[in-house]
């Protein structure tokens, strides 16, 4: 079985087969009316069996005959396709070579496929007379998430999306803590007001699920308030701009209170000074 990945649909060579798939489903027609027939006759002769018997034979028969006829998986064309792991992808499409091509359950399909964490939406089709064809949308991942000595790769509504190979993704913004995964959205949404402090960012820790610290380089920690984050960090941006205060030999900026901001001196000196 061809399985063709992110590959479009070849449009030029889909009209030259027009004509020959057209008649090929014309046949199937014709196939699957035959059967139908032959299915009500051998209903009426089947007077003490249950009906579910002699509709399973029906398309059974139909099946088989629409086989015979050419209308098989042969191939699978898969487009969107990006991030999710191929063998995940095709397990989970469930669909395998040589099977009759209307005996795939598109419903089924596209439900198993929703299930794969990486997969936002997913329509899947037939297209004769022997490709499956896929369309799938996928989650974007926007940060790396640590929590319980386990690094997660999730998208903004925090659904995991990967745990393992995740060497790509390294330049993504780190999130720490329980809590952190659900509050990323508005955290990202925020720091790209402020250019100048998400470039110094290394980590941002959820705090009691209730506010941020974020870990900045040259080992600043900056407090931010529970409440009035974005109004925080635009201070901050204020006095990185004109006092380089992130510049500075300190080790951390308390921003939890509304009317002045805590500096804590590196080295020796521990005198907690306001701004």
């Amino acid at each position: 079985m061809g399985v063709r990945l992110f590959n479009k649909k070849r449009g030029s060579q889909a009209r030259r087969n027009a004509r020959r798939w057209l008649l090929q489903a014309r046949k199937y027609a014709l196939l699957t009316a035959l059967v139908v027939l032959t299915g009500v006759g051998a209903f009426e002769t089947w007077h003490d069996h249950a009906p579910q018997k002699a509709g399973r034979w029906i398309v059974a028969e139909a099946l088989t005959r629409s086989a015979r006829a050419g209308f098989i998986v042969k191939d699978i064309v898969v487009t969107g396709h990006h991030n999710t792991p191929n063998a995940i992808l095709l397990a989970s499409l469930g669909v395998k070579a040589g099977m009759p091509l209307f005996g795939v359950n598109i419903a089924a399909a596209e439900q198993s496929l929703l299930d794969v964490s990486w997969i936002k939406s997913a329509i899947v089709s037939r297209r004769l007379p022997n490709t499956i064809v896929v369309a799938i949308t996928e989650r974007t991942p926007v940060a790396l998430w640590q929590h319980d000595k386990t690094i997660s790769l999730i998208n903004k509504d925090g659904i995991v999306l990967a745990t393992d190979n995740l060497e790509k993704w390294q330049n993504l913004p780190l999130v720490v803590g329980n809590g952190a995964e659900n509050s990323v959205s508005e955290l990202l949404t925020t720091l790209q007001a402020v250019p100048s402090i998400t470039s110094q960012l290394v980590a941002a820790v959820r705090v009691g699920d209730r506010r941020w610290n974020l870990h900045l380089k040259n080992d600043i920690t900056v407090k931010l308030p529970e409440q009035d984050m974005e109004l925080a960090l635009s201070r901050l941006a204020q006095m990185q701009k004109q006092k380089n205060i992130l510049g500075r030999s300190i080790t951390g900026i308390d921003m939890r209170l509304p009317q002045r901001v805590m500096v804590t001196p590196s080295a020796n000196d521990k005198t907690k000074t306001s701004i």
